[in-house]
């Protein structure tokens, strides 16, 4: 190359390195001083979805107890350029900071990573139901998995073995998603290796799909006013307005006994908890206790001066003390005492006079499943509770929230 060439050459050299330099130089300046912090560090490219979720996550500490954390992470998340960006017209990505997603996303809550998370177990559920519904956790595994999908719920085995050593003692719940539902049979061996079974693993909805009469009986000369199954299932009684008490077997309907000595309607019924003894209550306020294995009589009871309206044994178990509880139309509850040993029962009851106006009538009553509790529906829209943790029952309440009367309590 002649002289003159390389002399052309330095001359436009460095005219060009000014060029390149000019336009980094523009270039940086449009870039806060975060992103250039960011630049000389190393970028981190996220999916949209991911960016989102670290603002969601920021956006719900900085409002919980945990605002210290909420500051770092906010810091962190600008500094490596995690949170998301903005688009210009050109299509050009620019940095955001934590401040400006908040005011440009004014729609959404600090809580809003909070309500996403618990509106996807039930849309879940919908889809594929889980092992044990309406339980939703985030960290929930296998069947309770939020991560799950219909493959993993595919070939349940649902033998009551199975069941019973899954739950542990608790009462068998069926899967949702059993694809055959087991028989009684099953379900029946469950409940005696786990003690306790659910009503409705007992007897699923698919069997009143195929229910029919088993039986129909004309026993009684009047209207029947109570019925009532014995604890085995085996027997059943009806009360009538002929003033007796019939007892008929569940198999064949074959009428097995027939207690008498009421003279007037039978109103309510009872059966006790080991199943030794029937009480029936009557208009003639008198409540009569017989014995079941040899239809004889035990007492009777007299403590109102109106109708029976319900009677109820109490499953409380107190040494061998126990309670059997009536209420009747003169507006009084009683609470008899018996004893399991001997099945003699104390002929003055502890009672309670609930009339606080005249004709103010008791009509219902219903026991908690351990017996620590009773309530009582009457018709001064009352509903009153009464305790029996103490040496005596105490009454503890009265409820008015109804603006009827209130009857037919039959499960509290």
């Amino acid at each position: 190359m002649s002289s003159p060439a390389w002399a052309d050459a330095l001359e436009r050299a460095p005219s060009t390195n000014l060029v390149l330099a000019t336009a980094a130089t523009a270039e940086m300046a449009e870039l806060s001083p975060a992103s250039r912090s960011t630049l000389s560090a190393g970028t981190v490219s996220l999916p949209l979805i991911e960016s989102e979720l670290y603002f969601l996550i920021a956006r719900f500490l900085t409002t919980g107890p945990c605002r210290r954390a909420a500051e770092v992470l906010v810091q962190e998340l600008e500094q490596h350029q995690l949170l998301p960006k903005r688009l210009d017209w050109k299509g050009k990505e620019h940095c955001r900071t934590y401040e400006d997603l908040v005011l440009s996303n004014k729609h959404v809550a600090p809580d809003h990573l909070l309500q996403i998370c618990k509106r996807i177990g039930p849309i879940l559920d919908k889809e594929i139901p889980p092992s044990i519904p309406r339980v939703n956790s985030l960290l929930g595994a296998g069947k309770q998995s939020l991560l799950r999908t219909a493959k993993d719920c595919r070939n349940t085995v649902s033998k009551g073995s199975v069941i019973a050593a899954l739950h542990r003692g608790r009462p068998p719940e069926m899967p949702a998603n059993c694809d055959k539902v087991p028989s009684l049979v099953e379900l029946n061996y469950a409940k005696q290796l786990t003690g306790c079974t659910a009503s409705s693993s007992s007897f699923p909805g698919n069997m009143y799909q195929h229910i029919k009469m088993h039986r129909r009986i004309l026993g009684h000369l009047s209207a029947v006013y109570c019925v009532v199954f014995d604890r085995t299932g085996h027997r059943i009684f009806t009360g009538s307005d002929d003033c007796l008490v019939k007892i008929w077997s569940t198999h064949n309907g074959r009428l097995l006994a027939t207690l008498r000595g009421h003279s007037a309607e039978i109103s309510d019924m009872a059966v006790n908890y080991e199943n030794t003894m029937i009480a029936a209550g009557s208009c003639d306020k008198i409540i009569r206790v017989w014995c079941l294995r040899t239809c004889a009589p035990l007492a009777v009871l007299q403590g109102h001066t109106g109708s029976i309206t319900s009677l109820q044994f109490s499953p409380l178990v107190k040494d061998s003390t126990r309670y059997m509880v009536s209420t009747g139309v003169d507006g009084t509850v009683c609470f008899w005492q018996w004893d399991i040993t001997s099945m003699k029962f104390n002929n003055r009851p502890l009672k309670f006079t609930e009339k606080p106006r005249p004709g103010v009538q008791m009509l219902c009553s219903s026991f908690s499943v351990g017996g620590m509790f009773l309530a009582t529906g009457s018709t001064d829209h009352v509903i009153r509770m009464y305790y029996f943790g103490s040496e005596t029952p105490e009454k503890i309440a009265e409820l008015e929230n109804h603006a009827n009367l209130t009857e037919k309590n039959k499960g509290l």
